[in-house]
């Protein structure tokens, strides 16, 4: 059995570009995989076909320019560094790609996918924008349309014995991971805000039959270990796109500890404040940022905001605020 300290080094090495160990093994095996934008893609739909459905990030560009020229200043820099991955050549292990419209910088960086990248194969979710029984039949022939393009384009069919192994198997993963993520309702919490992210991440990157079982020893051990180091205070980050946990270190370092996240790539526990961070020119998360800071302001819950680009760690100005809100908190 791994210890903790294993599975982490493994897991921060999945995150840290493109390509991993797990992939390379998938791919020379002669198995296909499809990149997807968005935790709203069904994982399950691409198992059952067994095809590994690989969430697309930033991570490893060192440079958007090759993106930047033909994407706005004013897009995010998530898109613009996935979309120079793509040009550059470092996502050709990709069969092909899904997209969705979560936002406008997603929509027009798939649009350039298609156009510039021509992938093998593409795809295109119109996901709806309000919680409403009216909207299930338009849901449902998405995921129709989405069903029949991944059978006619991989030459299998998705049979109700392959769906329901895949959902068993997703769900295997699933239910570690709310475990695992769940020990940080203790205090002190076994596993920090970063090593978690880290952990989340790394999930979405590799196959749910070598996830499952690195899961299974990493909460084994945690549940032997006991709690870990006491914080100043516990906090809770929110807002959009995160995956890169030394954004969440850095906070650490000044003291306060991640006990739940509440951002695109995390599980969405007592905390005694909230951080919430988003990229630049996000425009959906800006909004949500200035209706929740208002709201906590009234509820008398402590709020941070802050901005960040992709990529980049919390700054020493950042780090500063950090500690400036925890003494706010009397922490």
């Amino acid at each position: 059995m791994k210890d903790k300290q294993e599975i982490l080094e493994i897991f921060g090495q999945v995150i840290s570009g493109p390509m991993n160990r797990y992939v390379s093994r998938w791919k020379d095996s002669g198995n296909k995989i499809v990149g997807y934008y968005c935790s709203y893609i069904p994982e399950e739909l691409f198992t059952a076909l067994g095809v590994f459905p690989y969430r697309i990030r930033g991570a490893g560009s060192k440079d958007s320019s090759v993106a930047d020229a033909y994407l706005s200043a004013r897009l995010c820099t998530f898109v613009r560094h996935s979309l120079a991955l793509a040009l550059s050549g470092e996502l050709d292990f990709l069969d092909g790609v899904v997209s969705l419209n979560s936002c406008d910088h997603i929509r027009r960086g798939f649009d350039l996918w298609k156009i510039k990248v021509k992938p093998k194969f593409s795809y295109f979710i119109s996901v709806p924008r309000v919680q409403d029984d009216r909207v299930l039949f338009w849901f449902e022939e998405e995921m129709e349309g989405l069903k029949k393009a991944l059978e006619d384009h991989f030459g299998k069919k998705v049979t109700p014995e392959g769906l329901s192994s895949a959902i068993t198997l997703h769900n295997r993963a699933r239910i570690l991971l709310k475990e695992l993520l769940d020990l940080r309702k203790m205090d002190p919490a076994p596993l920090s805000g970063a090593e978690a992210l880290t952990v989340s991440v790394a999930s979405q990157l590799i196959p749910e039959r070598d996830l499952i079982p690195l899961l299974e020893d990493l909460l084994a051990g945690l549940k032997k270990s006991g709690g870990g180091q006491p914080a100043r205070a516990r906090l809770v980050v929110a807002g959009g796109e995160l995956d890169e946990p030394q954004f969440i270190r850095n906070i650490e370092e000044q003291g306060g500890q991640v006990v739940a996240d509440d951002v695109c790539f995390a599980i969405r526990f007592k905390a005694d404040g909230i951080i919430f961070q988003r990229m630049k020119f996000c425009d959906i998360w800006a909004g949500e940022s200035h209706n929740m800071f208002w709201r906590m302001k009234k509820a008398g819950i402590p709020i941070l905001v802050l901005d960040r680009e992709y990529l980049v760690p919390a700054s020493g100005q950042v780090q500063t605020r950090v500690q400036a809100f925890l003494e706010s908190m009397g922490k």
